[in-house]
């Protein structure tokens, strides 16, 4: 996976390519609004694409990025990495669900009549005000920002985006959130996922290693 704890790099590809994302999406909202925004990119689904969306928006949630976060810990030994991982999922986590009721917007489901919102996929939830911002793009966009400052590779910090993307998207295809509420999850989880990397930038790998003879 090519994972590193460095600060040589700027990895300024994977800034660089969000911007990208933003922009085209902070300009389908303007031009559009809200509720347009969501049908134009709701408008095409397939079985298949039904299937898929329904296990991968999954990587979003909150217990694949802990077991995410106990897999480098343990697993990999990339106990720093671990530890940021978990530190970013709670620290968004709640964050998000700070936002939520305060801005208590109604999902695609409660927000449109039935006719106007013609996919629905049987076994997804879809009522509830809890649209904004998404979490499941908050926890992805998170993990994908930590990923791609511990890494070196700038394939790999494309790759991350794309897949924390797809998430993002999922949550639009399965009618679960607005574009808005996607926009305002990348940008919480990317923040978020930074700060934590601030945190935990003078930790030490031997410092998160239990020895039995420890002395605290």
């Amino acid at each position: 996976m090519m994972v590193e704890t460095t600060g040589r790099s700027k990895h300024i590809t994977f800034f660089i390519a969000y911007l990208f994302v933003l922009a085209p999406g902070f300009f389908l909202l303007l031009s559009e609004g809200k509720s347009k925004s969501f049908l134009i990119l709701n408008a095409f689904h397939t079985d298949w694409l039904d299937q898929f969306f329904i296990y991968y928006t999954e990587l979003g949630n909150g217990l694949t990025i802990v077991l995410l976060s106990l897999f480098f810990f343990f697993v990999l030994k990339k106990r720093k990495l671990g530890l940021t991982f978990l530190l970013a999922y709670i620290f968004t986590g709640l964050l998000a669900q700070l936002i939520k009721p305060l801005a208590e917007s109604p999902r695609p489901l409660v927000f449109f009549s039935p006719e106007w919102l013609p996919f629905f996929i049987r076994g997804v939830i879809h009522t509830g005000n809890s649209s904004f911002p998404s979490g499941h793009t908050v926890s992805a966009f998170a993990a994908a920002a930590i990923l791609a400052l511990y890494c070196r590779s700038s394939i790999l910090e494309v790759l991350y985006l794309i897949l924390a993307v797809a998430v993002g998207f999922s949550r639009i295809y399965l009618s679960q959130h607005f574009l808005i509420d996607v926009l305002a999850g990348s940008f919480v989880g990317v923040a978020g996922g930074l700060l934590c990397v601030y945190w935990c930038r003078n930790i030490k790998e031997e410092r998160l290693v239990f020895k039995k003879n420890q002395q605290f």
